[in-house]
C-alpha cells in the first residue's frame, strides 16, 4: 500500500491494525500495528525531512502540519486537512502537553 504522507492527518492504533485517516476523510486499514508503523514511518521521514509525524500517546501518530488547536484540559487535538476538512482526536493530557511543547519548539526554528 502506498500513501502520500502529506495527505495523512493521523494514524490510529486498532489492536493489531493501524487505521490511516486521510484529509478527504477516507480511512485505510493496514494489517500492522502502530509500533511497526512507527518504524516504517521513521524510514520514510528520514528520506523526507519536511514530513512532521509524531507519536501522540499510545494510540496516535499525528501530522504536526495538520494541527489547528490543542486543548490540554479537554485532552483534544483539532486538526484540519488542506481541503478544510476538520478532525478531532482525543489524546492523554501528557500527549497534549508534549505536542504543544513540540509545536512551540518547531515554530521557534
Amino acid at each position: 500500500m502506498s500513501v502520500d504522507l502529506d495527505k495523512v492527518v493521523y494514524f490510529l492504533a486498532d489492536g493489531n491494525f493501524t487505521r490511516i485517516v486521510l484529509e478527504n476523510k477516507m480511512i485505510l486499514t493496514c494489517g500492522i500495528g502502530l509500533i511497526k508503523m512507527e518504524e516504517i514511518l521513521a524510514q520514510q521521514i528520514s528520506r523526507n525531512p519536511d514530513c512532521l509525524l509524531v507519536r501522540a500517546g499510545k494510540s496516535h501518530i499525528i501530522n504536526l502540519q495538520k494541527i489547528v488547536l490543542i486543548n490540554v484540559l479537554k485532552q483534544q487535538v483539532l486538526l484540519a486537512g488542506d481541503n478544510g476538512q476538520a478532525f478531532s482526536v482525543k489524546v492523554s493530557r501528557e500527549a497534549a502537553k508534549g505536542l504543544k511543547q513540540l509545536i512551540a519548539k518547531t515554530k521557534l526554528k
